[in-house]
């Protein structure tokens, strides 16, 4: 069996859970928009391999499904203070640091992966590692500049501990300590204080 036909089957799985958090009126027409998008996402030539169109697929679905999820809550809530905006909830801090752990030891296993395939890598490991480590810190020096507050530590503190452990303290303070970006809300309403 081919693996975009399993993609496609799995991502109209996806697509018919979705579809059902929709208002029973809704739920056939998204059904047949949404998926009749599958074939043409797995039929792009211009993406190589086929496995990233099937990861595009399934992406794409997972957007369907994260949609549908807040619809659903935003028409719940539509006679709220809010005006039925949907707004995100903050991550728990478990679950931050355990992403931020992940992404740390994603990069480290895939530069140790790296360094090991090749026999004698000289000087140009160390040169790859600061070229992924300075954007990365300015990134996240430019981030705490920008912010309105931080959580955890005051502003300087977060911006020390980025710039001596690189890149553990950016990930550390995207984790820990970057507060979300503003709540979407409807034009013309005022922000909660």
């Amino acid at each position: 069996m081919s693996q975009v036909p399993r993609v496609q089957r799995i991502a109209e799985l996806v697509i018919r859970g979705s579809c059902r958090r929709l208002p029973e009126d809704q739920r056939a027409e998204r059904g047949r928009e949404w998926s009749a998008e599958l074939p043409a996402i797995l039929s792009d030539t211009s993406v190589r391999p086929a496995f990233r169109r099937g990861l595009r697929a399934l992406g794409y679905t997972a957007g369907i499904a994260v949609s549908t999820g807040r619809l659903r809550r935003a028409a719940a809530g539509a006679g709220n203070r809010s005006g039925g905006a949907v707004h995100a909830r903050p991550a728990s801090a478990a679950f931050r640091a355990a992403r931020g752990l992940a992404i740390w030891l994603a990069i480290a296993g895939a530069f140790v992966g790296v360094l090991s395939a090749i026999p004698h890598p000289g000087a140009w490991p160390i040169a790859i590692g600061l070229a992924l480590a300075v954007p990365f810190a300015a990134y996240c020096l430019a981030d705490i500049a920008r912010a309105e507050s931080v959580r955890g530590l005051p502003k300087w503190a977060w911006a020390i501990i980025c710039v001596i452990q690189v890149p553990g303290g950016g990930i550390a303070y995207l984790t820990f300590g970057r507060v979300g970006r503003a709540d979407a809300r409807p034009p013309g309403s005022v922000p909660r204080r």
